[in-house]
């Protein structure tokens, strides 16, 4: 094979490539899970606790840029569907588990509070556990 017609059968390849590419379908569907994803990391609290807000505001831009490719790159626009999912996912555990330490540091304040002797935390509860007995001064009782 000449060389120019090396760089031709290329050229051909990779346009068939590219251009099979570019018929993949729209991700509407990944797109409206991508959505409701946000829609539930918005309605968990994630707005209101910082580090899940940056992955919020990352999937909304991730979806809004995804929007925007639809149609001229379906490729891209799939892609940054399932990065807006994993972002609006990560940032309602973020929420949640904010929530939990939150839920925990009130009840261990509650505890606190009520004076509750079993808690691990009460340093002036009296102890509960059981007193030692004293060992006798012959070691085997059975022998005299």
């Amino acid at each position: 094979m000449k060389p120019s017609t090396l760089g031709i059968a290329v050229w051909v390849g990779a346009s068939f490539v590219v251009g099979c590419a570019s018929n993949l379908p729209p991700p509407n569907d990944q797109w409206a899970a991508a959505q409701a994803d946000l829609g539930r990391a918005q309605a968990g609290g994630a707005p209101q606790v910082p580090d899940a807000k940056l992955h919020l505001q990352l999937a909304e831009e991730d979806l809004q840029k995804s929007h925007q490719l639809m149609g001229d790159n379906n490729n891209r626009a799939t892609t940054l569907c399932a990065l807006a999912r994993t972002e609006a996912q990560l940032a309602l555990s973020l929420a949640k588990q904010a929530s939990a330490q939150d839920q925990a540091m009130k009840a261990q304040g509650d505890l606190q509070s009520t004076g509750n002797p079993n808690s691990s935390t009460n340093v002036n509860a009296p102890s509960t556990a059981p007193t030692p007995i004293a060992p006798s001064a012959n070691p085997n009782p059975m022998t005299k």
